[in-house]
Parts: C-alpha cells; structure tokens; sequence
C-alpha cells in the first residue's frame, strides 16, 4: 500500500494510465472492429462469434453480456492460478473495460454516434468493400495496440485473454508475445471454422482481422517497447575524457571507464561506456565523430534500462513479473 504522498500520487496515476487504456482498448473495439464484424482475437472475436447466433435487436445486448462473462471468468482463473498480485493488477482493467464497451454501446448520445459511424464506415464509396474492412481493420488494430501499450506502460494489464497468455507463459513456458499470437490466432481460426460456412461474406472480415492483429503488435512495439529502448555505445578512444565528460555535462549520463588489454598489441586500452535514451543517438554519435573520426565505437540497443536518468526500478511492467515468477516456479518444479 502506498504511504506517502507521492506513492499514492504514483498509485492514483497508473490506475488512469490503465484506465485511459482500457478505454482506447474498447473504442477501437467498437468503433472499428465490431461494425464490420472483425474478428482479430481477444475478447471482442469472442463477443462477435457469439452475437451472429441471435436476432439483430439482441446483438449489442449479448456483445456485452459476453465480455462481461469472460472477462470475470478470466479475472478468477488469474487470481486462482497466477496470484492475488496479478489479479490486483488486472482488476482496474477487468472492471473498467466492460464498462467501456457498455459506455460505448448502450449509452445515450455516444453510442448514436458511434452507431452512425459504424453506419459510415460500411457504407463508404461502394462499400462494404475489401477497401472498407481493410482500413476498418487497420484503424482499429491502431487504437486497441495503442490501449494494450497504454496499460502497459502504466505497470497492468488489459485483462481478458491475456490471463491465458501470461499462463502459457508461467507454466508451458512459451514467449508471452508466441502465446499471444497462438490465443488470438486460435479465437481467429475457430470464428472462421464456424462462420464462413454460414456465410461466405465472413471471410473479408477474418482476413481484416488478421491485418488488425499485426497492426496491434506493431502499434504495441512502436509505442510500449519503443518508449523503452535505450543504447550502449562501447568507445576506444584517446579521447575518452572529453567523450565522458560531454556525457555528463551534456546528456547528463554518467560513464563506465573499462580497463581493457589490446590483443594484438597487449596494449593497456580504455574502453568508455556510456548508456544514453534513443532521442540522444544522433548527438552523441555527431560528438565522437567530431572530436575523433579514429575512435572505434560500437552501439548496442537495450530493450529497457532502470535507474537514475531512466526509468525507476519501481514501475516494473506486470509481463516482467509474470516472468519471473514462472521461470522461479519452473526451477522448483
């Protein structure tokens, strides 16, 4: 529990972060997807399956329903076979999600919108069209990757079919990114089994569905893996000095002096190394060039960093702990 100030100012800010996320989770879902029956995987590819089985006046009704069901039927497996940790994490979105979808469904005044711009999209130029779901299913994948990043980076977790990744991840011991792929894959291949031979128009909007799910991981790694990314540049230089001290005075980086031995030579080297944020690549590459075009360098990109000048140890993501604790409970195992 958070005791000062400032932890519960932290604690209060992700939970928005989570919340903000969930939110563009479930637009993407209902303002893009779910118009023009996109299947892409998740929760909303459950929730479009089960719809198709009832009359037009019950669809956003079971929509819903459906989301709300496996969502908490999802939560309790979470808390049951990954821990309470994971489902405290995973409550903000659990909860606020299938309100999202309610609020964009059911609400007065915005659903009328979003009804209508459903309407649009379906009904643009000849449609529907392969154009229509093409770029329905892109724009959707935008904003759902764009939720999933948000959450991320608030330390949670969107919820739903992730529960079924993160235990992939803990006890089959598979890349959380691999069971991801293989979960909304399956809800994928499983819609496509069911309804294209009902229907034979099914099939644009699976294949849509595929394109928004690499959209998604895309959007994901653009914005949660990039805002992490970090580089370490190695430096053999006479320079060194300068080098390090334009680090410090300039990028506000401290530097790592190395003792090294040359081994053609044997002769006793320095190697600085210095860990800088992407934006600063191109400054600190300009810099050595200019005080020693000789200097050998090599740049190595980090997938995250923690500590000072980075991010805190503190705000550790819940993939991460996932992890962990599933390659500790393998050892024991």
């Amino acid at each position: 529990m958070p005791k000062t100030k400032k932890e519960w100012f932290i604690a209060v800010y992700k939970i928005l972060i989570v919340i903000l996320g969930t939110f563009l989770v479930a637009f993407g879902n209902v303002a893009f997807l779910a118009p023009l029956d996109i299947n892409a995987g998740g929760l909303n590819g459950i929730a479009i399956i089960a719809r198709f089985f009832v009359a037009e006046n019950m669809k956003v009704l079971l929509y819903n329903i459906v989301i709300d069901a496996v969502s908490v039927i999802l939560w309790l497996i979470g808390l049951a076979f990954i821990g309470k940790e994971f489902a405290l994490k995973t409550l903000v979105a659990t909860i606020a999600f299938p309100l999202a979808n309610w609020l964009f469904t059911a609400c007065p005044g915005i659903s009328d919108a979003l009804i209508k711009f459903g309407e649009t999209l379906k009904t643009a130029g000849e449609g529907p069209t392969a154009g229509n779901f093409l770029m329905s299913g892109i724009f959707g994948g935008v904003f759902v990757g764009a939720g999933v990043a948000v959450t991320f980076v608030g330390g949670g977790s969107t919820g739903g079919v992730d529960v079924l990744t993160f235990l992939m991840e803990k006890y089959l011991h598979i890349k959380q990114s691999i069971a991801s792929f293989i979960v909304d894959g399956s809800i994928v291949t499983v819609g496509l089994c069911i309804l294209l031979p009902v229907n034979n128009d099914f099939l644009l909007p699976c294949l849509s569905g595929i394109i928004s799910a690499f959209m998604t991981a895309i959007i994901i790694e653009v914005i949660y893996i990039g805002s992490q990314t970090s580089y370490q540049v190695d430096i053999i230089s006479n320079k060194w000095e300068e080098i390090s001290q334009y680090a410090q005075d300039v990028l506000g980086h401290g530097a790592t002096i190395i003792h090294a031995k040359g081994g053609y030579k044997g002769d006793d080297r320095i190697i600085l190394r210095i860990v800088f944020k992407k934006r600063e690549y191109s400054k600190i590459r300009s810099y050595i060039a200019h005080v020693d075009p000789k200097a050998f360098v090599t740049y190595t990109q980090t997938n995250a960093v923690f500590g000072e000048g980075f991010r805190s140890h503190v705000n550790t993501n819940l993939i991460e702990e996932v992890k962990k604790k599933g390659k500790k409970g393998g050892k024991q195992q």
